[in-house]
């Protein structure tokens, strides 16, 4: 009964130290977007973690935009209401973006960043009057 509790703690902790290990390593692979957009079904079924940097180009609705890297790549990131607020209305500031991959069809289509966090460069603090 000891050897069988003992193996039972250890399998747990390979499989522990399996999926750290693992799911670390998905969220820093795919840095670009037309490395997302090709992984798309992918990402989505696994909700890996995804970090851009760039710049909000427009708004296509209330909480919808168009984000663009520095690359010139472009791709819609959805906010929650409550981080509508925190995007900036002017192309001028560098933001990142951390959130997960949704794609709307099997296909790959519709493709769009879930953002969770939004954050600026310290020296690029916008003013309360470059906000949505």
């Amino acid at each position: 009964m000891k050897k069988i509790f003992v193996g039972l703690i250890v399998a747990i902790a390979v499989v522990i130290a399996i999926v750290f290990i693992f799911g670390e390593e998905q969220s820093i692979r795919y840095s670009t977007i037309p490395e997302i957009v090709e992984n798309a079904v992918t990402l989505d079924k696994k909700d890996v973690v995804i970090t851009l940097t760039g710049k909000v180009t427009s708004q296509i609705s209330k909480k919808r935009f168009w984000f663009q890297t520095a690359d010139g790549e472009s791709i819609v990131m959805d906010v929650k209401n409550e981080m509508v607020p925190l995007v900036p209305a002017t192309d001028q500031i560098t933001i990142k973006i951390i959130g997960k991959v949704d794609c709307e069809t099997t296909s790959g289509e519709g493709v769009k960043i879930d953002v969770d966090e939004i954050s600026f460069d310290q020296e690029q603090e916008p003013e309360e009057e470059q906000f949505m």
